[in-house]
């Protein structure tokens, strides 16, 4: 913005530049929010990673436990690597989460979140280069030490001691062991004729939340390491020399029930087998060339085939070991049963079964006529049309077998119509009166009229629409007290209050809708006191 010689700035210019500084300025010093959410993201989604490292190798450990249990005599004298192993990485990881609760504990002050330790003061640009210089004593950690400094040493020393954990044993994984030093590495760096060491490059001037960060991402580091050095322990123990104290021949089959028309399919194993050689397998005499026998099911009942499994011994001994299994050819054939009775109701959620035997329920697929049909966790959901009343509905099942769709059944159902509730007086916590009398306690409570269906298999919510209560006066007029909705009124109420033994009042005019959003009139109920 400056002038030329012959042109000097005047004042508003001088202004301008001063503004533009401050600015420039200002915009150096602040951390954007999009760039402290990225580095929040990537806290959060590596913390799960830990949580997720950190199960997966207990996992490894009881595993290793396992193997020791079953051969003591391989795998014991691994038994101090894996101890060492955990008690290194477990170390490493404390001393780096240690730090971590220390900086959110500085930055955030009273208000740190001592239970997630989540941090509020993401951008904070100090404290992380207070930790690296170190010149007060809340800035070392907890054994006086410059945190900086003591990280990079305890990161190398974990190195070098994870690149032996890769070489304990028969063999030594090299690639591995190059892996953790490159992980591990914690350089100087030369930026603009500076240099810059791993520790400043970590902390000076940095924002909290990316501290945070890549000190979760190296305690990651130090998770999936102790994986990979346990996997390369186990590797050691090799398996395949554990001995086995039960030989036998197996035909697994894909299923036992298979229908006519279908394929049996079954794989032929012999348990406990060395992989590395190949058995000779025949049924019925003949030879199979795989582990796979398949035929077409064409005779209904039960089956059965044999066969041998030829294997031979370290010293060229052949042992044949016999076979046999059993299986079950049926027709094709479907179960519909509707869960309530043998009818569906128009306008209603009708739950129905739906079963092929020998068929997995994944397989089975069913359409209705007339109606709409919805799979549900227990089962099938069909709700005719109101159209369909004193029709039939018909209800087709097919089955997947075999990667191709065939048809099983057709069911057929009469659609009726729901039947009608009964108006009830609800008084108390579950009190229902619809027939006889009622105690004039119990009627005093009343508050409600429902439409329910009394000792019905069917459960259908009904809601009423309006009601009225008929009583007659001392000159024999009849006297209405009408309602909306479901609920008594103060006029109803007050007439309760006043019957008296002897003298009958009607619950009528009774309008209610069931699922089938059809209006009904109900029954007038007669009310007298007991």
């Amino acid at each position: 913005m400056s002038g030329a010689t012959n042109c000097p700035e005047t004042p508003r210019q001088k202004m301008i530049a001063m503004m533009y500084l401050v600015l420039t300025a200002m915009l150096a010093l602040n951390v954007s929010a999009q760039i402290l959410n990225g580095y929040t993201s990537i806290y959060e989604s590596m913390t799960k990673s830990v949580q997720i490292a950190q199960g997966n190798n207990a996992n490894l450990e009881y595993k290793f436990g396992s193997l020791e249990d079953q051969n003591p005599v391989k795998a014991k004298p691994m038994r101090p690597y894996v101890d060492s192993l955990v008690k290194e990485s477990n170390a490493l990881y404390q001393y780096l989460d240690t730090f971590k609760h220390t900086l959110v504990m500085l930055v955030d002050g009273e208000e740190a979140d001592k239970k997630d330790w989540t941090i509020k003061n993401a951008g904070d640009l100090n404290i992380a280069s207070e930790l690296l210089e170190g010149k007060s004593s809340r800035a070392l950690d907890p054994e006086g030490k410059n945190w900086g400094a003591t990280m990079k040493a305890k990161i190398g020393a974990f190195s070098e001691f994870a690149q032996r954990m890769v070489k304990v044993g028969d063999i030594a994984d090299t690639t591995k062991a190059a892996s953790f030093k490159q992980t591990f590495d914690t350089p100087d760096k030369k930026i603009e004729g500076a240099v810059y060491s791993w520790e400043k490059q970590l902390l000076e001037d940095q924002p909290a939340i990316a501290v945070l960060a890549t000190v979760t991402k190296l305690q990651n580091d130090v998770r999936n390491t102790e994986a990979e050095c346990l996997n390369h322990i186990i590797g050691q123990l090799d398996a395949g020399d554990f001995r086995v104290n039960k030989i036998q021949a197996l035909a697994i089959a894909d299923e036992q029930y298979v229908l006519r028309g279908s394929k049996y399919r079954a794989k032929i194993v012999l348990a406990a087998t060395d992989s590395t050689k190949d058995p000779v397998i025949e049924i019925n005499g003949k030879p199979l060339e795989k582990d796979i026998y398949e035929f077409t099911a064409t005779t209904l009942g039960k089956q059965k085939y044999k066969g041998n499994i030829k294997m031979k011994k370290p010293n060229g001994e052949e042992i044949s070991y016999p076979f046999e299994t059993e299986y079950v050819v049926g027709e094709p054939t479907a179960t519909v049963s509707a869960d309530m009775m043998n009818v569906l109701y128009a306008g209603f959620s009708n739950p129905i079964s739906v079963s092929v035997p020998g068929v997995n329920s994944g397989d089975v697929s069913v359409s209705v006529s007339g109606a709409s049909i919805s799979k549900t966790a227990k089962g099938w959901v069909v709700t005719p049309h109101p159209s369909q009343v004193g029709k039939m509905c018909d209800i087709n099942v097919s089955a997947n077998i075999g990667g191709k769709s065939q048809h099983m059944a057709k069911h057929s159902f009469r659609v009726k119509k729901l039947p009608n509730p009964a108006a009830m007086l609800k008084y108390g916590k579950d009190g229902r009166f619809y027939v006889g009398k009622i105690a004039k306690t119990d009627l005093i409570s009343a508050d409600e009229v429902v439409a329910e269906l009394p000792d019905a298999d069917l459960n259908v919510k009904y809601n009423v629409l309006s009601f009225s209560i008929k009583s007659t006066d001392s000159m024999g007029n009849t006297i209405v007290e009408p309602a909306q909705g479901s609920r008594l009124t103060d006029k109803q109420k007050s007439v309760f209050k006043k019957l008296v033994k002897g003298k009958t009042i009607y619950l009528s005019d009774v309008f209610a809708t069931g699922p089938d959003k059809v209006r009904r009139q109900l029954s007038p109920v007669e009310i007298a006191l007991k």
